[in-house]
C-alpha cells in the first residue's frame, strides 16, 4: 500500500469561469492528522468534496490508498467516514436510532457497531435524548459516529469544530486524537481556525482562494 492515504496532483475545479480550486498536491500520510487550513470559500470543502466523488474535478488526478478513486469506487469508499459541513439527522429521533437507520442504508450488519461508536464518541449514555435536545458539540459528535461506525480506515471531516464552545472542541478533539493514536486512523480534518488546527494536527496545508 502506497504510504500516502490521500494523494492529488494538480487538482483543479473550475465553475464557469470561476476557479475554485487550482493545481493543488496534497499528500496525506497513513495514520497522520493532516489539517487543511483556510478561511472560508478557500476551496476546502470543494476539495473534500472531490476526494469523496460528491464532485467531479476538471482536472487532475485523486489516488486513495495508492489506488485510482474512479477504478473500484465503492471498494475504496467503504474504507472512508464522512461527515460535510452540518451533519443531517433525525431531529425527533435518538441518536442510536439514527445511527440505526445510517447502518441501514450502507447495508452494514454488524451488530455491534452502533454501540462502539457510541461508546467511542462518548454518546453511549444519551440513548433516551433526541437529536433535537442535543448540543452542538453531541450533534457533531453523533455526526463523528456516523462517520466511525463502519471502522473505516480514514476520516474526511469538514469544520467538525464549527460553532462549538471550548468545551465541545475539547470533547471533539480528544476522540479525534484517540481514533488516530489508538486506531490508527488517517483523518483529513478541515477548519478556518489556526489555533484549533495547530493543537490536533500533525500536518497542515494552508489553502488561498482554491
Amino acid at each position: 500500500m502506497s504510504e500516502y492515504v490521500i494523494k492529488t496532483t494538480k487538482l483543479t475545479k473550475r465553475f464557469g469561469e470561476q476557479i475554485g480550486v487550482d493545481c493543488v498536491n496534497m499528500h496525506v500520510p497513513q495514520g497522520k492528522i493532516y489539517g487543511l487550513l483556510g478561511r472560508n470559500g478557500a476551496g476546502k470543502t470543494t476539495i473534500m468534496r472531490m476526494l469523496l466523488n460528491l464532485a467531479a474535478p476538471t482536472s487532475g488526478e485523486i489516488l486513495l490508498f495508492g489506488e485510482d478513486s474512479q477504478k473500484n469506487p465503492k471498494k475504496i469508499y467503504y474504507r472512508i467516514g464522512s461527515m460535510i459541513e452540518t451533519p443531517g439527522f433525525y431531529e425527533n429521533l435518538t441518536g442510536r436510532e439514527n445511527l440505526q437507520i445510517f447502518a441501514r442504508l450502507r447495508g452494514q450488519h454488524k451488530k455491534d457497531s452502533i454501540q462502539n461508536a457510541l461508546e467511542i464518541v462518548g454518546l453511549n449514555k444519551e440513548t433516551r435524548k433526541t437529536f433535537g435536545n442535543y448540543s452542538l458539540g453531541m450533534k457533531q459528535r453523533l455526526g463523528i459516529a456516523a462517520a466511525i461506525m463502519h471502522e473505516p480506515e480514514m476520516l474526511i471531516l469538514d469544520e467538525p469544530i464549527n460553532g462549538l464552545d471550548p468545551v465541545g472542541i475539547q470533547e471533539v478533539r480528544k476522540y479525534l486524537e484517540m481514533l488516530c493514536i489508538e486506531k490508527g486512523v488517517t483523518i483529513l480534518i478541515s477548519s478556518h481556525i489556526l489555533s484549533e488546527i495547530e493543537q490536533i494536527a500533525d500536518i497542515i496545508g494552508v489553502m488561498h482562494e482554491g
